[in-house]
């Protein structure tokens, strides 16, 4: 399993990558905001050709969890509490502990995603990924070991209209830590360090990384301005490391969202060559065809790791709700909880914090 711990010296900035790059119906970002202690603060657009009918699901310690439906899938109890998102209330995708240790799916495919190596250890299918991170550590570093040594990944297709087959994993912790997970033809491919901001789609990391190295001393008029994964993945980097130290939790917040909608994808961009086979392959499994507007930025999540918030806005809505993970009782025994539908909460009424609507 490779490694990497290589500092980047500015994280900034990338001219056009020579080899192809994802198209927007499968497209995300995840920026992380790690520059000022106090105010760790991570967020991620959902780019795609509709919603995927989220819910958030909170879960306390004690609960039965598995890797999947292998012979062998890894099988354990949450260590930690957490509230996850859902894609169609089945395939855990963003999310964070209570801990302080967040994780998030994006698009990604490079050959296999199949780890060759570790045949003997226990399996975890795609759609346990985020689980059995946020369930069992409480740090990036963990989590890196585990994986690097204790299972073997494995993508499998989940019939959703997400595309779980097909993913990468960030994941960051309230110490500032931070690490980008790929599989890339059967191999488990690591980049930890702090550096490591902001995670897109395809290509491999390391080519968005030499990329990235191009624009070091970049003005702002020549950081790309268009959405394709490398230019996002840019554009992301300078602006993270242009932001102010925040004073407080909700201007933290409030600057991580700028970065976002820097990135985002206008709600019904028109659809490049490629793109429709992406959304036929996924599209035939919609249960809600009518939230489906073409592609663009349907969602954003902020973690908010210093402070224990957790935000979600949707694009059908003006204002974001939230839940304060201080106020939920994690302790073993208590049910999991359920928000569903949640990205209809402006046509619901609800504002600000959402946790009593959990049931």
């Amino acid at each position: 399993m490779k490694k990497h711990t290589k500092t980047i010296s500015a994280l900034l900035v990338g001219a056009a990558l020579s080899a192809s790059v994802v198209s927007g119906a499968e497209a995300c970002t995840r920026a992380f905001m790690n520059m000022y202690p106090g105010y760790m603060v991570s967020a991620r657009n959902l780019d795609f050709f509709g919603p995927v009918d989220p819910a958030l699901v909170i879960t306390p310690r004690g609960i039965e969890h598995n890797g999947g439906d292998a012979k062998n899938a890894a099988q354990w109890k949450t260590q930690y509490g957490s509230v996850v998102v859902y894609a169609d209330g089945v395939f855990p995708m963003d999310g964070m502990n209570e801990k302080g240790l967040a994780g998030h799916t994006l698009f990604y495919t490079h050959g296999s995603q199949d780890e060759k190596a570790h045949q003997d250890k226990p399996v975890i299918e795609s759609r346990a990924w985020l689980s059995y991170i946020l369930d069992n550590f409480s740090t990036v570093e963990q989590a890196v070991k585990a994986i690097s040594n204790d299972v073997r990944l494995s993508a499998v297709l989940v019939p959703i209209d997400y595309a779980s087959d097909t993913k990468h994993i960030a994941i960051e912790d309230v110490s500032g830590d931070s690490a980008i997970i790929e599989i890339d033809n059967g191999k488990v491919n690591i980049y930890h360090n702090k550096d490591y901001r902001v995670m897109t789609n395809p290509p491999s990391y390391d080519k968005q990384l030499k990329n990235l190295a191009k624009y070091q001393h970049a003005k702002r008029s020549e950081i790309p301005g268009g959405l394709d994964a490398d230019q996002r993945l840019v554009r992301a980097s300078y602006d993270l490391k242009n932001l102010p130290k925040p004073d407080n939790k909700n201007q933290a917040q409030g600057f991580i969202q700028t970065v976002m909608n820097n990135v985002a994808y206008p709600i019904g961009s028109p659809t490049e060559p490629g793109e429709q086979k992406v959304i036929d392959m996924y599209a035939k499994y919609t249960k809600r065809p009518d939230q489906n507007k073409g592609i663009g930025t349907y969602w954003t999540t902020i973690s908010d790791l210093s402070h224990g918030e957790y935000h979600f806005k949707s694009v059908y809505a003006p204002a974001q709700i939230w839940v304060s993970l201080a106020e939920i009782n994690f302790n073993a025994g208590q049910p999991v909880k359920k928000i569903e539908h949640l990205n209809d909460y402006a046509q619901k009424g609800w504002e600000g914090n959402v946790l009593a609507q959990a049931k």
